[in-house]
């Protein structure tokens, strides 16, 4: 089955009322949450801000939609769009939303120096952090994460700023670190110089006490956790493409594999229960069940290079690099519905990475290449 971006007969698509992003520099003077149905919402979208350039990438926290993109970091209204505050950042890539740690929006940009830290209500900038070059930042149990190109980890107080703690994890080099969401711990993971195995360390981001460690035969990458287990995609190392996806129970130190049918390229991953879905390049959308140990559905999309899908019980979503949302029914792959093309001036600039949606409260937010981010109602993807 596959879906052109043309193939807008399949759906009805829904005029979007366009809320322009007018206000100043301070405050406007005016993950996933369980699927359910919205009693009313309009669908809406937010033109782009004055400063900056390409996809935002957004978060949400504390009734608030929190948006970046090169040169602007801005919060907005999840119910109409609206802008909160919008305050002006280096015009650096971003390919992490900002996130929030209390009343505190932080921000770090690609290959940036600074860690920042903004008021949530006003977008008043609290604190920054000098970063060394080569730092990357990720997030886990509500503390950022600082590695340093020489691999050292850093757990710093995320209303602050300030250090808690920093180690060296013994033979691991550069660890790449992965967090997910409702999952207490952090996994730093690094591979064998001849990429035979990869070693998982499980901290504690709050401490930076080691959990658990193990030592797994393949290239692995963590993609997600379901209760206790460990998920990971299976890399061929000669090849580069994904084979199987695995999950690994740390209690019972045991893995499960599912191979996939078709080895895949550089997919994207998302987990919803026992659920893996996988975007490839190319447009290869499958939902692999792990409690099963098999494929549920595949449906070729016709998307070259698509988000992150998320999913919320009913439906699976991801945004495409010309802007459109697509909705899948995660019963049996079929497509529900998605939204027109935005492309904009910038649909010539290749992102690094394209932002998942966000599914909040029976709604799904997007954003779109021409720096537009919109809000559509989950429940009904064929009147989008």
């Amino acid at each position: 089955m596959a879906l052109g971006a043309g193939a807008l007969g399949l759906v009805v698509v829904a005029a979007l009322a366009s809320v322009q992003l007018m206000g100043s520099d301070g405050p406007a003077s005016a993950g996933t949450t369980p699927h359910t149905k919205a009693a009313v919402f309009s669908s809406w979208a937010a033109g782009p801000a004055p400063e900056g350039s390409g996809m935002p990438q957004c978060s949400y926290g504390a009734g608030t939609l929190l948006c970046a993109r090169p040169g602007a970091v801005f919060a907005l209204s999840p119910a109409d769009g609206k802008l909160l505050w919008r305050r002006p950042v280096a015009a650096e890539p971003i390919s992490e939303p900002p996130v929030l740690l209390g009343s505190v929006v932080q921000l770090s940009t690609d290959g940036s120096t600074l860690l920042q830290g903004f008021d949530l209500r006003s977008g008043k900038q609290l604190w920054k952090r000098p970063l060394p070059h080569g730092t990357t930042v990720r997030y886990a149990g509500g503390t950022p994460l600082l590695t340093g190109a020489d691999g050292t980890i850093t757990g710093v107080a995320g209303t602050s700023g300030r250090t808690k703690w920093s180690r060296r994890l013994p033979g691991s080099g550069t660890p790449f670190l992965a967090s997910f969401a409702g999952d207490p711990l952090a996994y730093a993971t690094s591979t064998s110089q001849d990429n035979t195995r990869t070693h998982i360390t499980a901290m504690d981001p709050h401490t930076g006490a080691v959990r658990w460690e193990a030592s797994l035969k393949g290239v692995l990458e963590p993609v997600g956790s379901h209760g206790t287990s460990l998920v990971l995609l299976s890399v061929d190392r000669l090849s580069g493409e994904t084979d199987g996806v695995v999950r690994y129970a740390p209690a019972s130190r045991t893995t499960r594999r599912v191979a996939l049918p078709v080895p895949r390229l550089t997919p994207q991953a998302g987990m919803v229960g026992d659920v893996v879905y996988l975007l490839a390049t190319g447009g290869s959308l499958e939902a692999v069940d792990l409690s099963a140990g098999k494929r549920r559905w595949h449906i070729e999309t016709s998307v070259i290079r698509g988000s992150a899908p998320v999913g919320d019980g009913a439906h699976v979503y991801f945004t495409a690099a010309d802007g459109r949302l697509l909705a899948i029914d995660a019963r049996d792959g079929r497509l529900v519905g998605q939204t027109r093309p935005r492309l904009g001036a910038d649909a010539d600039k290749v992102t690094a990475d394209l932002p998942a949606p966000l599914v909040v409260d029976g709604h799904v937010y997007a954003a779109a290449p021409d720096g537009t981010v919109f809000g559509v109602a989950a429940h009904n993807p064929s009147g989008w």
